[in-house]
């Protein structure tokens, strides 16, 4: 199984490699034998050659940047989503799959376009997606979603007072997942994790307990409903 991540060095602003060094070690508990491969601006991306892209987040001009390379490539990242590869962008990242960013045009794969304010969101959320279950982690971020409703990833459970912005949090698109939230967010979300790696291995797929992840998640979870 080979998985891409891309701009390892570009977009990993919250130590967002957590999420596929992570993800790698269930997915070889699953009995997958696992290649990362990690590309960055102006390397060639052949994005047929993998079961799963992964991009992280970064800066306002690090975006910018990711986006330009990517935009290389927007056709065949459209195709690979077509065929129901699985992919996650968190974090900013998520942004470059609308129409446009400001007055930048987008990869144009999700119907919302992402405006850029004065005011900065962050704060903790629990979100909810029926089929993953509820999702805790944090938002960090100065720009506002516009459009995307029906393709929505999950409804707010809770979410700090600073964060007002949208009335729903992240899109999916077949498997192409996109959240603003990080964590990183598989890390923190077994739920979300088993959803990945189900997607992954398909009808290979074998249950296992991870103690120590699932006691931090639900004790994050239950300080965070403390506070609703």
């Amino acid at each position: 199984m080979r998985i891409l991540h891309l701009y390892p060095n570009l977009m990993n602003l919250y130590g967002d490699y957590g999420n596929l060094s992570v993800l790698k070690k269930h997915l070889e508990d699953q009995g997958a034998d696992v290649q990362i491969d990690r590309k960055e601006v102006e390397e060639s991306i052949d994005l047929s050659l993998y079961d799963m892209i992964y991009m992280g987040s970064g800066t306002e001009s690090a975006q910018l940047i990711a986006l330009n390379d990517l935009m290389k490539y927007r056709h065949h990242l459209k195709k690979a989503v077509d065929e129901g590869k699985v992919v996650l962008f968190t974090g900013n990242a998520m942004e470059l799959a609308g129409k446009k960013i400001d007055e930048h045009p987008a990869l144009d794969l999700a119907d919302f376009e992402t405006e850029t304010g004065e005011k900065r969101y962050t704060g903790d959320v629990i979100v909810r997606n029926e089929q993953i279950g509820e999702v805790v982690g944090f938002i960090n971020k100065s720009t506002s979603i516009k459009g995307g409703e029906t393709n929505k990833l999950f409804d707010y459970v809770f979410r700090h007072v600073t964060l007002k912005d949208n009335e729903y949090e992240g899109f999916r698109i077949k498997n192409f997942f996109g959240t603003h939230i990080i964590g990183p967010v598989l890390v923190k979300n077994p739920c979300f994790m088993d959803c990945i790696v189900g997607l992954l291995v398909k009808d290979e797929y074998k249950q296992f307990s991870y103690p120590y992840e699932e006691d931090a998640y639900a004790t994050t979870l239950e300080e965070l409903k403390k506070r609703k």
